[in-house]
């Protein structure tokens, strides 16, 4: 009896449950579709029933920027697509930011919360030089490439000796002609075995000058002295640097993406000597060459930093208190340039009518609104010569020349008779070629010519890289670029012009220019290098070999949460130790 009543409590108790159990379960079932309903209800109001493919890869850059701020991500915006990774030709701006990231030289730049620049250790962890600082010997620290390759001496001597090789036929060689028997080697007149730079043994470097160089250790931060490995180039041949597989890096980040005309990203790179100072995981620089849709990306989260270059978007940007703005005078000049090879820019007075014709004060305040200074010479006013300001000392030789020519149509009629050519300048037609996206302003150029000299001038507009080939080769009439100093001293922005300095081909040379060059860059007398500098720089203004019209000034905002961006004056900018706050 008693056994009977306990199995029927047993028997109630296991009903029970079960029914409450199947009670939790429908509850649950009825929540579940519930929110279903809601959601689905949420999607018919905001979205379409069908995303397209441009929605969901804004939905996915949603998601990895919400991600993002939890894994340390950071992404940034890129003017224009790199012209080549290949570490021999890396020589425009965005090629060198690119590179800067995920490859590191002998030293390295860092930048102080106040601006200060110094220059501190990198793949070598100390050096010493002899007495006259014409022999510099540095000790690499243990390091690795990022596929976990020992990073040797050897690649150092490799890379800097295929840049000076005549046969590589490397844009940035002028860069160091300040090694032993670099100008030599260029110019094929001693072998390559004979450049001062060699590896004494795995992990020390030996480097030996032309002339003492105070920007020399600067110098070894800069791209024209990283690393190459000789296997990686060899493997890959002329496709080298042209994807992110081609080529590999020894720096803070790895390049893991690259997808031409849109994107670049890397991770942090582990192999990296310093990884425990990166804390970024994830660096994205989106190639956006228009400005509208950089700030369109930037006010909508896809970018946390971006570069401004009109007066309405400053203004707009100011009145937003999250935005953290920074402005800094570069080392850099805008100039249209001559091909000397073509008839009509063979002649020096048509050159100089081109110059004078440009109204410098009016570009600065109508073309680009009081964002960037008139330039009246080609060294930027924020350059020195051994700790004079350079511009102060050597005046504005463009002015000279304007005072000197009060008609620059008179001019340019004088230069076509010289050329046997139509005294008719309505009969002259000019191609300038352009970047696509620098519209404004050449179409200024356009209007200017036009109404001040009474030429006919058509507008060509390229991609960045096609420009830079074009330009290599010598395939323009005038174009137009800028161009910013590696290193405070006049050599870094007037070895340019040096004869067989490949870097902005025009088709010009000229032996005293050479020789003022040679003597300044060599000698130790103060008032001798200011004297050459000068002379140096008023020759190749006055013959409009160059024609400059306005000193560069960036103005970039950032999040207020992205911290720790080093700006270098004299290089590229650079986010091993930016982090997300």
């Amino acid at each position: 009896m008693v056994l009977n009543l306990f199995f029927l409590i047993l028997i109630h108790i296991e009903i029970t449950s079960f029914f409450i159990l199947v009670a939790e379960r429908c509850v649950e079932v009825l929540v579940c579709m519930c929110f279903k309903v809601l959601k689905t209800l949420k999607i018919g109001c905001t979205e379409k029933p069908h995303s397209t493919a441009a929605e969901k890869e804004t939905e996915k850059e949603t998601e990895k920027a919400d991600e993002g701020e939890k894994k340390q991500a950071l992404s940034v915006s890129l003017d224009a697509e790199p012209d080549s990774l290949d570490l021999a030709k890396v020589s425009d701006m965005y090629s060198t930011t690119v590179v800067s990231q995920m490859i590191e030289g002998l030293t390295a730049i860092r930048v102080d919360e106040n601006g200060a620049e110094t220059v501190e250790p990198g793949m070598a962890e100390s050096w010493e030089s002899s007495e006259d600082q014409m022999t510099w010997t540095f000790h690499l620290r243990d390091a690795k490439w990022e596929d976990g390759v020992d990073v040797k001496a050897g690649d150092f001597e490799y890379a800097i000796k295929r840049i000076l090789n005549p046969e590589t036929a490397s844009p940035i060689s002028g860069n160091i002609l300040f090694i032993k028997n670099a100008e030599e080697a260029v110019a094929g007149s001693v072998g390559i075995d004979e450049v001062g730079v060699k590896a004494l043994d795995d992990k020390t470097l030996e480097i030996q000058l032309a002339y003492p160089a105070p920007y020399f250790l600067s110098s070894c931060a800069g791209s024209s002295m990283l690393p190459m490995r000789q296997d990686i180039v060899e493997a890959n041949g002329d496709s080298y640097g042209t994807e992110a597989d081609k080529i590999v890096g020894n720096g803070p980040f790895s390049l893991k993406e690259w997808v031409h005309n849109s994107k670049i990203r890397y991770v942090k790179n582990p192999s990296y000597w310093n990884a425990d100072a990166v804390k970024l995981e994830e660096l994205t620089m989106k190639i956006i060459n228009e400005e509208t849709a950089r700030i369109g990306e930037f006010e909508n989260g896809g970018i946390d930093v971006v570069p401004v270059s009109t007066a309405e978007w400053v203004e707009k940007l100011d009145q937003n208190k999250d935005y953290v703005k920074k402005v800094v005078s570069l080392p850099r000049t805008e100039y249209l340039f001559f091909n000397q090879e073509v008839e009509l820019f063979s002649n020096e007075k048509v050159r100089q009518a081109f110059s004078i014709a440009l109204n410098r004060e009016e570009i600065a305040s109508e073309v680009y609104q009081g964002m960037q200074e008139p330039a009246y010479g080609w060294i930027p006013n924020s350059m020195q010569v051994d700790g004079v300001n350079f511009r102060e000392m050597a005046g504005e030789p463009i002015q000279e020349l304007i005072e000197e020519n009060p008609d620059p149509k008179a001019l340019l009629i004088e230069g076509l008779k010289e050329l046997g050519m139509s005294e008719d300048p309505s009969q002259v037609t000019v191609q300038l070629m352009s970047r696509n996206t620098s519209q404004d302003i050449a179409e200024y150029f356009q209007y200017t010519f036009n109404t001040v000299l009474g030429v006919n001038v058509e507008i060509d507009p390229v991609e960045w890289p096609v420009f830079q080939e074009r330009n290599r080769g010598l395939d323009y009439e005038m174009g137009f670029k800028s161009y910013g100093a590696d290193f405070d001293d006049p050599y870094s922005m007037m070895q340019l012009w040096m004869t067989g300095v490949k870097t902005v081909p025009t088709g010009w040379s000229n032996e005293e220019y050479d020789r003022l060059m040679t003597e300044a860059s060599q000698s130790l007398d103060k008032e001798l290098r200011a004297k050459d500098y000068k002379e140096a720089e008023a020759l190749v203004l006055r013959t409009a070999t160059i024609c400059p019209y306005a000193y560069s000034t960036d103005i970039s905002y950032s999040k207020n949460y992205v911290k720790n961006i080093m700006e270098p004056v004299f290089s590229s900018t650079l986010y091993k130790y930016s982090y997300i706050e």
